[in-house]
């Protein structure tokens, strides 16, 4: 059986990556120019829920370049989130960094390189590292952060 639905991207029932995604939209309140964006990607075929998930959750950068941003880190934080480290390096989200205290080494004593993941606000970073159901996210202070 085939049919087809009509609705608002605000309405689809994304998951995974492509939530992450479709809630930063709804968000920011783009949900119509990306509407009209996928129409023009899928004018030539019939589009299924999967394709239109993979879409939002593979395709942020080309998402965020037809809505006029360099990439999706600059679209979803902006361009002037960054922050200072300990050595005045500037740090923006996604950047990779070392941590320093006994949370940034590992059990054999070696440094654990971190990913920034957001900017909590009063200089506090949520960092994260390896599989995510393993080592769940972590904060630090940003200016205990090395970028490497």
């Amino acid at each position: 059986m085939e049919y087809k639905v009509e609705s608002s991207l605000y309405n689809f029932p994304a998951w995974q990556g492509g939530k992450d995604t479709l809630d930063t939209l709804i968000e920011k309140g783009d949900c119509e120019k990306v509407e009209d964006f996928l129409e023009t990607i899928f004018l030539e075929e019939d589009a299924t829920d999967g394709d239109i998930n993979d879409f939002l959750w593979f395709e942020r950068d080309q998402i965020a370049q037809h809505l006029g941003y360099a990439d999706w880190d600059e679209y979803e934080y902006g361009e002037d989130e960054t922050y200072k480290d300990i050595n005045g390096v500037e740090l923006a989200v996604s950047d990779e960094v070392h941590w320093h205290d006994e949370a940034g080494y590992d059990e054999d004593g070696s440094m654990i390189v971190f990913t920034i993941v957001e900017e909590r606000g009063d200089g506090y970073f949520n960092l994260s590292y390896g599989d995510e159901d393993e080592n769940p996210e972590r904060w630090a202070y940003y200016t205990e952060l090395e970028i490497v």
